[in-house]
């Protein structure tokens, strides 16, 4: 079993995630892809999904619950395919935290970014 499957409950057609590239203290880099043109609930899920791949979290919480989405900007018309998302801790208070998240094309040009919030749930 990978690290993907190990980590990520999510089942197709709503799981994003092909592979993470890098798992830190703060932040996650992965591989996403659409099988679509993405709507604005596929580009928060996949910066959603990626936060189980921040290494910090996940030793204190193993659930989270999306409950907000504030300053999302489209930069460039998105189209189905793969690409980059990093998502990284902005701020917390106790187990409620923000993320910032880009989302990048082929070419390492920001096509979505903005904030998110999610509660976790402690183990």
């Amino acid at each position: 079993m990978g690290v993907i499957e190990e980590k990520l409950p999510h089942k197709i057609p709503v799981k994003f995630i092909k592979e993470v590239i890098e798992e830190g203290e703060n932040h996650a880099i992965s591989i996403v892809e659409f099988d679509e043109t993405p709507t604005l609930s596929a580009i928060v899920e996949s910066a959603a999904q990626n936060v189980i791949f921040i290494l910090s979290l996940f030793e204190i919480y193993h659930i989270g619950v999306l409950t907000g989405m504030k300053d999302i900007k489209l930069h460039k018309k998105l189209k189905k395919g793969t690409y980059l998302v990093k998502t990284e801790i902005f701020t917390n208070l106790d187990n409620f935290y923000m993320f910032k998240f880009e989302l990048f094309d082929n070419d390492k040009t920001i096509v979505v970014d903005g904030e998110i919030t999610i509660l976790l749930e402690r183990r």
